[in-house]
C-alpha cells in the first residue's frame, strides 16, 4: 500500500493518534441522540473503515471507552475529543467522525441516517438521502 493510501487522525491535543489504511466508505451524517452527545453537534459526520485497517499510536491507557449500547465509543482521555465507534452489531467495521482525520481531502457524506432522532433546531440544507432509522444494506 503507498503512503498516500494512509489516512491519519488524532485527537484535539495529539495524545492519540491513529492511521488507518484501505480508506473511508459509507460516509454518511447521523442525527440520532447518541451521535449529537458523542459528537457536540448535530449531524456527526462519520466515515466507515475496516476495523482490521486501524492502527493505534497511543497506549490504551490514553483511550476512554463508553459502552451506549449499540456500541463502544472511544475517545481521548485527555481532552475528550472522539476517536471512533466500534459497533457491536457490524464488528468488522469502524465508524469515524470525520473531523479527527487530518485529510481535507475526504469524500462527501452520501446520505443522512437516523432522521426520525434530529435535533429540533438541526436543519438539512441538501437534496442527500435521508432515512428515519439505519437503512436497510
Amino acid at each position: 500500500m503507498k503512503n498516500q493510501d494512509v489516512l491519519r487522525g488524532s485527537c484535539l491535543c495529539r495524545s492519540v493518534g491513529f492511521s488507518l489504511s484501505g480508506g473511508i466508505t459509507a460516509v454518511r451524517y447521523c442525527h440520532c441522540s447518541h451521535c449529537r452527545k458523542f459528537a457536540g453537534t448535530s449531524p456527526a459526520a462519520w466515515g466507515m473503515a475496516e476495523t482490521a485497517n486501524l492502527t493505534v499510536t497511543a497506549s490504551n491507557s490514553e483511550i476512554g471507552k463508553f459502552n451506549s449500547g449499540r456500541g463502544i465509543r472511544c475517545f481521548c482521555l485527555n481532552c475528550g475529543s472522539p476517536l471512533w465507534f466500534e459497533s457491536i452489531e457490524y464488528p468488522q467495521m469502524i465508524a469515524i467522525p470525520l473531523g479527527v482525520l487530518d485529510s481535507d481531502k475526504l469524500p462527501a457524506p452520501k446520505l443522512h441516517i437516523w432522521t426520525q432522532s434530529k435535533a429540533n433546531w438541526c436543519c438539512i440544507n441538501d437534496d442527500l438521502p435521508q432515512h428515519p432509522t439505519y437503512p436497510e444494506e
